[in-house]
């Protein structure tokens, strides 16, 4: 018929949804939005946090001759169990082929084959399970990574040698060994370690400054993860550390001052209401702990990146919910110079 409205299902939940609306109480309905912005802003702080992993993701930074072992070695490490020591096994492909060789961790020997008898596949799954053996055995001994390190060369006779002369690494134990063993004799070694140590040479058996060549490699791998602050970071996040500090000023130690009314816009006698009153110093309380964990994390020995990045998100995103909430001002005094803070650190300035 003309005129008549077309009874769709969508009409009938509209409907549904609209009774069901005018049936939830006021307080249910203020939950029901505090609950969303709740989850925005958890959104938020998680797409925040994802980003800096992504951002600052640990590369490895080592030949590329070493590298291009690199999805062999992660398929093996996976595989023993040994994924957080990738860095190291680099370390030792690095020390003892650089990659290039095609027995690349030189663990022929350590299956009682002659040198150079795995082809690169068998020498990297090889290398492995024997690291994985020599670090189990050196963990039932309390003996540290540097023995592991150094027994990978020696084999696994001086992780008992070690541990029945004082329980612990020392390169003074490893040229021991070595001397040991080789019966004094010394070849020339012009490694800069050793030109600097003893003008140049080693014993007759494995490599004593091997630890120290590992130590070295996984040294200038971590050199080339480090993220350190520039100035342009350390200038806008100690003006949003002390911009929380002088809001936890004014809301804690003078909440029913002129200023404070001000800049929060409200009347002195607003202030002074108890309720109004202890909100205020607990509000100050919380904002002046932000403050002082992020001027922590820009000022620490070696600064703490994550935690910056935890405590501007915060900072932020309260000041997002501040200025949908209650006043859009809010978004720009308050969450102005944590945001330029992030931006400066992802965007590396």
């Amino acid at each position: 018929m003309k005129g008549k409205r077309r009874r769709g299902p969508e009409n009938w939940l509209r409907k549904i949804l609209v009774r069901h609306s005018r049936k939830v109480p006021k307080g249910m309905r203020q939950f029901h939005s505090s609950f969303r912005h709740f989850l925005f802003l958890l959104l938020g702080f998680f797409l925040l946090l994802l980003f800096y992993r992504y951002r600052f993701s640990e590369k490895l930074y080592f030949p590329g001759s070493v590298l291009q072992h690199k999805k062999i070695m992660e398929k093996e490490a996976k595989a023993e169990g040994v994924l957080s020591d990738l860095p190291v096994l680099y370390a030792i492909m690095q020390v003892e082929s650089g990659g290039k060789l095609k027995d690349v961790m030189q663990s022929s020997e350590s299956m009682g084959l002659p040198v150079n008898s795995l082809d690169t596949e068998s020498s990297i799954r090889q290398g492995v399970r024997y690291y994985k053996g020599l670090k189990e055995k050196a963990e039932d001994l309390s003996l540290d990574e540097r023995a592991v390190w150094q027994s990978y060369n020696y084999g696994s006779g001086f992780l008992d040698y070690l541990k029945n002369h004082g329980g612990a690494y020392q390169d003074r134990l490893a040229e021991d060994f070595a001397k040991e063993k080789s019966g004094g004799k010394r070849v020339p070694y012009r490694n800069p370690i050793a030109i600097a140590e003893n003008g140049g040479y080693r014993y007759q058996y494995g490599n004593m400054f091997y630890a120290r060549l590992i130590k070295q490699s996984i040294e200038k791998n971590r050199e080339g993860n480090r993220v350190e602050f520039s100035i342009i970071n350390k200038i806008l996040m100690t003006a949003s550390g002390v911009l929380f500090l002088y809001i936890m000023l004014l809301e804690t130690f003078m909440t029913d001052s002129e200023s404070t009314a001000r800049v929060f816009k409200m009347t002195v006698r607003d202030l002074r209401g108890k309720n109004l009153k202890t909100l205020f110093k607990n509000q100050g309380i919380y904002n002046g702990l932000l403050g002082i964990a992020l001027l922590y994390g820009t000022y620490r020995p070696g600064g703490n990146m994550e935690l910056s990045v935890v405590v501007l998100s915060m900072m932020f995103l309260v000041a997002v919910y501040g200025g949908f909430s209650s006043d859009k001002s809010i978004l720009l005094k308050q969450g102005g110079l944590p945001f330029l803070s992030l931006l400066s650190l992802f965007l590396r300035w």
